[in-house]
């Protein structure tokens, strides 16, 4: 009996506020403000370069299957360019292909936006085993990170 009269105080209590929320003018619900438009306008943008960075990742891993290291080093910044060289990420390559043989297939790529850098990871299944390439772009669309990492069990 306490717990139905409980109930039926908090629906009574509930039913002005709920009535409040149908009850603004429809002007201040039907047009977007204008924060709404810069987010929707920083979506786009965030949309293209997501897009630019899978590019530029799916086409350094087509690079990297061919062999062709200096054309997967073609889209790094001046910084990665410093750091890791064709000759260096060829060695890299090359003992992941002794280690897990020939390059089968990708998996999905996922992406997120990390501290103002798409960050693309891109599943690479190989004859023994699998990992996990991760591109990180910079707002110019430049790759400046790559990691390979061990695939984590689903």
């Amino acid at each position: 009996m306490q717990s139905n009269l409980i109930t039926a105080v908090c629906a009574a209590a509930l039913m002005p506020a709920l009535a409040l929320g149908f009850t603004q003018p429809p002007s201040s619900t039907s047009h977007p403000s204008s924060s709404a438009h810069a987010n929707a306008v920083a979506g786009e943008a965030n949309a293209t370069r997501i897009e630019a960075c899978v590019v530029a990742a799916g086409a350094m891993i087509a690079d990297l299957d061919k062999d062709d290291f200096t054309a997967a080093t073609a889209d790094f910044d001046p910084t990665m360019r410093a750091g890791l060289g064709a000759d260096k990420l060829g060695l890299v390559w090359q003992q992941v292909g002794h280690q897990l043989g020939k390059l089968h297939g990708l998996g999905e790529a996922q992406n997120v936006m990390y501290q103002g850098r798409v960050v693309v990871t891109q599943p690479l299944h190989f004859e023994k085993g699998d990992l996990n390439a991760q591109v990180a772009c910079d707002a110019d669309g430049k790759i400046a990170g790559f990691f390979l990492r061990p695939a984590t069990a689903p």
